[in-house]
């Protein structure tokens, strides 16, 4: 049985973001401040990357001033936001306001441990190996436990058996993964082909973030109504 039907939860996200656009606009203006320090230097952070992926001196390469600082302060925006959304979807308005910072050591650590452990086993084996494709298998096959960033949002203990079939735990792959880097492209495609300021392809990039996090909680949602009802 297909738990995760796609075209619902397309609709179903739209929907979420027609009726509770104002309050995503709320909760998202203390993130977006924290992390407004990196965001500003994000160019010469680019350009720096540039110059390290080229090959060129290492030594040459000088960080903006108080660039550890920033990045603490982005990763904690994030963090900040991405709970905040699950809490809305999952819990309702009521249980997230404009100004409300995350204090709770445990849950912004289990949040940093889950985002590592995803960066970790889906980026080493293709370092390890070079072979592209395996970064996609690996995220396939533990797409369920990125079902646990909203457990830590909603202050919920890590599952690690959602026993989803074959169908369902493709669907969540779909989107979560495949097809908001099928939009991303497209977007980015276009953009260039017009003309458009690169600031265009980073609103497609802001909307894709928003759009999954919304997904994956509604899914979160279903799967969890599922496991209920049997």
């Amino acid at each position: 049985m297909n738990i995760l039907p796609i075209n619902k939860i397309i609709l179903a996200s739209f929907a979420f973001a027609l009726t509770h656009w104002k309050k995503v606009v709320e909760i998202s203006i203390l993130p977006v401040a924290i992390s407004l320090p990196l965001l500003l230097i994000l160019p010469q952070m680019f350009e720096l990357m540039e110059v390290v992926f080229q090959g060129g001196d290492l030594a040459d390469v000088v960080l903006p001033d108080n660039t550890p600082i920033y990045l603490l302060l982005f990763l904690y925006g994030y963090i900040m936001l991405s709970v905040n959304m699950y809490r809305l979807v999952v819990l309702g308005t009521q249980n997230v306001s404009a100004m409300s910072p995350i204090f709770n050591i445990s849950q912004i650590f289990r949040f940093i441990g889950l985002t590592l452990f995803v960066g970790f086993v889906t980026t080493v084996p293709v370092m390890l190996t070079g072979i592209g494709f395996l970064q996609l298998i690996i995220y396939f096959l533990i797409m369920p436990m990125t079902l646990n960033f909203v457990n830590i949002a909603i202050n919920q203990p890590s599952n690690y058996k959602w026993k989803l079939n074959f169908t369902s735990q493709a669907n969540l792959f779909l989107l979560q993964a495949i097809i908001p880097a099928l939009i991303g492209m497209i977007f980015t495609s276009l953009f260039s082909a017009i003309g458009f300021p690169e600031a265009f392809g980073w609103v497609v990039k802001a909307i894709l973030f928003y759009w999954s996090l919304v997904n994956l909680a509604l899914c979160y949602q279903l799967i969890q109504e599922a496991n209920t009802s049997t």
